[in-house]
């Protein structure tokens, strides 16, 4: 699936500021239901779950790509570490 990524600055008066990230990628997996998936989980009560699900999704994509670079291949095995604790631990409520 292809996605539209967009972020833009809100300053302290709820106005949005002039500086604007957009950008397109790409996920075999649906960032939607990965963060519907999120909000079931039992310990994200008060975790902002659209950043956690599309920040580690985004990173994981990324860092796939570029497994060969030197400090993605040292943080792998943790990730996947990472996430299979997440996805063993996110049992619906």
């Amino acid at each position: 699936m292809n996605y539209k990524i967009t972020v833009e600055e809100i300053n302290k008066e709820g106005k949005i500021g002039e500086e604007k990230l957009e950008f397109e990628t790409v996920s075999h997996d649906n960032l939607f239901e990965i963060v519907e998936k999120l909000k079931k989980h039992p310990e994200f009560t008060n975790v902002d779950v659209a950043s956690l699900g599309v920040g580690l999704k985004l990173f994981s994509g990324v860092m796939l790509k570029n497994i060969e670079f030197p400090l993605f291949k040292k943080l792998m095995p943790h990730f996947k570490d990472f996430m299979k604790a997440l996805k063993s631990s996110g049992k619906t409520k």
